[in-house]
């Protein structure tokens, strides 16, 4: 009897290891396309690549502290972030995605952003296949170069303009860490539309550093306390 069990096992193991080379000799080519969709984006909205070398360091750390803190550990999907995302989901409604960068950068690019098993399963499968295909630090790259940040802001470029009026470079800690708390949502958090909302984002963001060991809770105080220039007049919901 076990020797049948360990035959069909053997045999579905090896289907699947058959289908899933099959599934990435067929999408070979995605690490071109999310290349191409990020240049066209840009292109067509007139914002400027940044390679991720003249993208500062302290802002790349408040990105990926919020948004996916194992982005350098794992395969393109993170299932910690997964499960997390699912228990908060099942306890408080739906307040948490699970989405690694690299799942949304093929979102941004390749798929649609409409919430379904289907799209989501598809972004899934196609992120673990960009991260057999392409570096860590060039999926970084093209999903700054192509996350929204509100305001009609595509890109870390056209988001430090639009909100500050100067390149990424010149800008300082407190408002790299108030831009990078916007890709989450961008609606809602953008500065012009709610700024204490932006706020309390900003504040999010910094409590992530802190807790990743990138700032000391003194740092992040006197960042949240900073002042805070904008190109257009910020709107505060407070009564």
């Amino acid at each position: 009897m076990w020797i049948k069990r360990l035959v069909r096992i053997s045999i579905a193991i090896a289907g699947l290891a058959l289908s899933w080379n099959l599934f990435f000799s067929s999408v070979y080519p995605i690490a071109d396309k999310v290349r191409q969709d990020v240049r066209n984006e840009l292109a067509n909205r007139g914002g400027t690549y940044l390679p991720l070398k003249n993208i500062p360091s302290g802002f790349q750390a408040a990105i990926l502290s919020t948004e996916d803190r194992r982005f350098y550990s794992h395969f393109g999907i993170d299932p910690k972030a997964i499960g997390r995302s699912l228990y908060v989901n099942l306890e408080q409604g739906p307040v948490q995605g699970g989405s690694t960068i690299t799942q949304q950068l093929i979102r941004n690019t390749l798929l649609s952003q409409e919430r379904t098993l289907e799209r989501k399963t598809k972004e899934m499968l196609l992120a673990i296949a960009l991260e057999t295909q392409m570096s860590k630090r060039e999926i970084l790259e093209l999903y700054l170069n192509v996350v929204f940040f509100g305001e009609n802001a595509y890109g870390v470029d056209q988001a430090a303009k639009i909100y500050f009026g100067r390149p990424l470079s010149e800008l300082s800690y407190p408002e790299w860490t108030l831009l990078a708390g916007l890709p989450n949502a961008p609606s809602a958090y953008n500065p012009y539309v709610d700024f204490n909302l932006s706020k309390q984002r900003q504040k999010e963001v910094l409590q992530n550093l802190v807790e990743t060991s990138r700032l000391s809770e003194q740092e992040a105080i006197a960042y949240l306390n900073a002042p805070l220039s904008f190109v257009k007049q910020v709107r505060s919901t407070r009564q």
